[in-house]
Parts: C-alpha cells; structure tokens; sequence
C-alpha cells in the first residue's frame, strides 16, 4: 500500500514508498487483485517501478507475471483513454453508495466501464483464446507479445493505446454492446 505523499521508487529489494518497502511480488499482487482500481494514479506508479526494476536486472518476471503486468497497464490505459474521450458517471453501486466508471462510446452505443472487468475480458478473449489454439506455453508467450503490440510509449503521456491496442478494444465493446443491444444482457456467472 502506498502511503502519504511518498513517491514510489524501485529498488533492487523493492519499491521505496517513504520508510517502507514493498515486495515487488506483493505490488503486482496488488494490481493483480484490483487494490488499486480506484487510484490508477497510484497503480500506474507502481507499476512503472516493476518495469524499471526489470529492465535494472532486479527482478525477473514470470510469463504469468508479465501477462498481469501488461493486462493492468492496458486496462488502465484504455480506462484512462475513455475517461480523456467521454468522460465519467456516477453508477450505483449493490452496497446502496456510488461508484464512477469511465464511459465508452462506440458505433453501438455507450457503456460503462471498469478496470477490473477488463482485465477479465483481456485475460478471457486474449490469453484464454491462445492458450487454447496454441497450448500454455505457447498460447502465452502469442498473449505477451499481442498485449506487449497493443501498447506504445508517449513522451509526454507515458504508455497509451496503440492504433491495434485501440482497435482491440473497440472491437470487444462494440461487440458487446451489440450483444446487450439483441440479447439482452447476459446472465451473471455462477461461482462454484
């Protein structure tokens, strides 16, 4: 957790948040887990650590390590792209408060939209597809490279959207949207 007004600098133990350390196995945890969702300020903080970390030789990152990596940075870069384009609203939450989504606005309409959700559709209709036409380690490596070619690196703004990142998504929201449009939307899933 990011304290105070501290920011976060990579080290060869760890991210430096004021007098404290955190593990760089515990951060991506935390991204991976949603902890930073609401901040993507701080999220992006964070991770911008673990990738000067590895490129420093401080780290090696896992295949699964890397796919949670960049499936936040782009989740994140889409949500902070739909912000930039259409802004927010307010939607109630099931606690009975409020919570603000990025909108997006597509051919077919507009939705609201979150990080963590999207994090899920990239790991379902990327990674889940390779992985079942090319096996695990294949299917993998294919996702790495196909989330690592939907970023670019912006001087001024960090990494954003590629043209192909962009279409990615346009393409996965619009299709939904025209589902919800014909169908209705789908059923909630059931965890066992």
């Amino acid at each position: 957790m990011i304290n105070g007004n501290f920011t976060p600098e990579p080290t060869s133990v760890g991210i430096r948040c004021g007098r404290r350390v955190i593990g760089y196995q515990v951060a991506i945890k935390g991204l991976d887990s949603g902890r930073y969702d609401r901040n993507l300020v701080k999220g992006l903080e964070l991770l911008a650590c673990i990738l000067e970390a590895e490129e420093s030789g401080w780290i090696k990152l896992s295949i699964d390590k890397q796919l949670i990596v960049w499936r936040w940075l782009l989740s994140s870069a889409f949500i902070v792209e739909a912000i930039e384009k259409n802004g927010t609203i307010d939607v109630p939450n099931e606690d009975g408060g409020v919570d603000t989504a990025a909108i997006y606005s597509g051919k077919n309409g507009s939705i609201s939209v979150y990080p963590g959700p999207e994090r899920f559709a990239l790991a379902n209709h990327v990674e889940r597809c390779a992985i079942e036409k090319y096996g695990q380690e294949a299917g993998n490596q294919m996702a790495l490279r196909m989330y690592q070619d939907m970023a670019v690196t912006d001087g001024a703004y960090g990494f954003r959207l590629s043209a192909f990142g962009r279409e990615c998504f346009t393409m996965l929201h619009d299709g939904f949207i025209e589902q919800i449009q014909t169908e209705g939307m789908p059923d909630m899933p059931v965890m066992h």
